[in-house]
């Protein structure tokens, strides 16, 4: 098994102390000894849609999916955006996260949402969550973080208010029962 994160999910432990971060889950789309990347899937923005961005961007006014929320996807290059998909609609510049997963940042994909005609699943988010080599490898040291296996469902079905608790649910921890001091043996 790889010690590389990418396809994972990434969930705050309830001790988070970086207010950018408490209760979030990250999707992990790459991550190699250099460097992590991610993007936060349970931080809808309440004061942005796919029909504002679309504005924004020139494509026009979106025929389908115009209330479709956009995402904080973490504090670095807030005004990059990011669509994570499912993989049957992969542009030539899409990037594999795992066979059933994508991320893509050409505007295109954003149009053919607009349209109709993209793919199945995705979340639209605007920055993203990275790390240097090494750092993120430390603060999972640090239990910051918990990992755990992607789940579409999770990242795509869920309610968005759910996901974080929901990722705790799954991996059988009750948040209640989990100590704000972390230590390692």
């Amino acid at each position: 098994m790889s010690a590389f994160l990418t396809g994972q999910l990434l969930v705050a432990m309830p001790q988070m102390d970086d207010k950018r971060f408490r209760h979030t889950v990250l999707l992990i789309c790459s991550h190699d000894e250099n460097a992590a990347m991610g993007v936060i899937v349970n931080q809808p923005r309440e004061d942005l849609h796919l029909s504002d961005l679309a504005e924004q961007l020139g494509i026009g006014t979106p025929r389908f999916n115009a209330l479709d929320p956009i995402y904080n996807g973490g504090p670095m290059e807030q005004s990059r955006g990011i669509v994570i998909h499912s993989s049957e609609h992969m542009l030539p510049d899409s990037l594999t996260i795992t066979p059933e997963m994508g991320m893509t940042s050409n505007i295109k994909i954003l149009s053919e949402i607009a349209n109709g005609y993209g793919p199945s699943d995705y979340l639209i988010a605007l920055g993203h969550a990275s790390w240097t080599g090494g750092q993120l490898e430390r603060e999972l040291h640090d239990n910051v973080w918990l990992t755990m296996p992607y789940e579409a469902d999770l990242v795509f079905d869920q309610q968005v208010n759910e996901i974080w608790s929901s990722c705790f649910s799954r991996l059988g921890i009750a948040t209640a029962h989990l100590s704000p001091v972390a230590g390692n043996a």
